[in-house]
């Protein structure tokens, strides 16, 4: 790598493997509410298929985090992608023998939840091994850029698309894809094991560990309980969209699509200037940016109906994502030693995600009892408040960032 002309070949490698995993993602994404609405008109089923991809964050996070810090996480990635490829692959053989079923969809969703929790707990240690320091905050935009196309641009309408040509396709594809991510990590050269104490103690007691780290660390556990808030509002929002755009707004299904990709313009073209804003301001100013976007976005949704405003809205809320995420992914990087990292990053996406399921519940509540304008300014409200209980945060990371650097 050279440090200062750019990322090197690993990163770039690295970054190959991380955008075909995302776009199978991407794929599978639009393709397992689709099957399942093409299979019942229950939402509550519909539902279940899609906490059942989250499951495995509360299930297995713990043990997984443990599993993360004793093997090669570049091969353990690497399992995960094949794990969810046969997942997909059963899916797709199922719809073109005409046999799947709300119970099998939710089963291999589950599988492949199983791999994003082992892809997701050991890569961010992996970005840190191919750059340096001072460049964790453009690598981590980079990866994020490439998320947001992947997962919101290419990935749902080309799914959509493959799902109208065989309710297979998606899958198979996406499949494909995922074996295409294990092809790039086979690439990446280097030892990606992570150093080991000398005496680790019991599993059961690595597993408490990793969540004894986060409670105990005074950036970490506030950071993952801001974050969980943002999961809920979040999944709250995202459940709650599609009924505030064609209902409330009366737009169509397709217009509902392009206002996404608004957001998802806002949020790739955010995604290159994070770091010039952290360099020129701090990481807690950058999250307070964050919070405001998210927040105007929010309110602007719940209290107009004049759709260029709406517009505006998603192109303001597509800024509140990657700042955050960028910076509170480089922060937990800079902060955490290598031998705890899994450990630390599974449990903290437990405490962080655990109230992810809860949003759409909450989003159908609040819409059928006072309206879909409410599950906005609800939410926008309770992010807004950051500004205030999440001020100590704020100094704590700008603290704890400048003794790093």
């Amino acid at each position: 790598m050279n440090a200062e002309g750019g990322f090197g070949r690993r990163f770039w490698t690295l970054w190959s493997a991380f955008s075909a995993s995302n776009l199978g993602d991407g794929l599978a994404l639009v393709g397992f509410p689709l099957f399942a609405v093409s299979i019942t008109d229950d939402a509550r089923l519909v539902g279940l298929v899609a906490a059942a991809q989250f499951l495995p964050f509360l299930v297995i996070g713990l043990p997984a985090g443990v599993i993360i810090d004793q093997f090669d996480r570049r091969k353990l990635a690497m399992f995960a992608q094949v794990l969810r490829s046969a997942a997909l692959l059963f899916v797709g053989f199922a719809a073109l023998a005409d046999s799947a079923s709300i119970p099998l969809l939710a089963a291999c969703a589950f599988v492949v939840g199983v791999g994003e929790v082992l892809t997701d707990g050991g890569l961010p240690a992996v970005v840190r091994d191919v750059v340096t320091q001072s460049q964790l905050e453009d690598a981590n935009a980079r990866l994020r850029a490439s998320e947001t196309v992947s997962n919101q641009f290419i990935g749902p309408p080309v799914g959509a698309l493959l799902f109208q040509l065989s309710s297979a396709a998606p899958f198979l594809f996406a499949a494909g894809l995922y074996i295409a991510a294990v092809g790039f990590l086979a690439a990446l050269t280097g030892n990606y094991r992570p150093e080991q104490s000398d005496d680790p103690g019991s599993f059961v007691s690595q597993m408490g560990t990793g969540l004894s780290y986060v409670w105990n660390h005074s950036v970490l556990r506030p950071l993952a309980f801001a974050v969980g808030l943002y999961a809920l509002v979040g999944s709250a929002h995202h459940s709650m969209g599609v009924v505030l755009i064609t209902e409330r707004l009366g737009l169509s299904e397709v217009q509902y699509g392009l206002l996404l990709a608004v957001d998802a313009v806002a949020a790739v073209v955010m995604s290159f200037f994070v770091s010039r804003l952290v360099k020129r301001t701090s990481h807690g100013f950058s999250m307070k940016v964050s919070v405001v976007t998210f927040a105007v976005h929010a309110f602007i949704f719940g209290f107009s109906v004049f759709v260029p405003l709406i517009v505006l809205g998603f192109f303001i809320g597509g800024i509140a994502d990657p700042t955050w995420n960028v910076v509170s992914a480089t922060v937990r990087q800079r902060l955490v030693d290598d031998e705890i990292f899994g450990r630390m990053m599974t449990a903290y996406l437990f405490i962080a995600w655990s109230m992810q399921p809860l949003g759409p519940i909450l989003g159908g509540v609040i819409t059928e009892t006072w309206g879909v304008e409410w599950v906005y300014i609800m939410s926008g409200a309770c992010v807004a408040s950051l500004l205030v209980f999440a001020r100590p945060l704020f100094s704590k990371i700008d603290a704890a960032m400048q003794s790093t650097s």
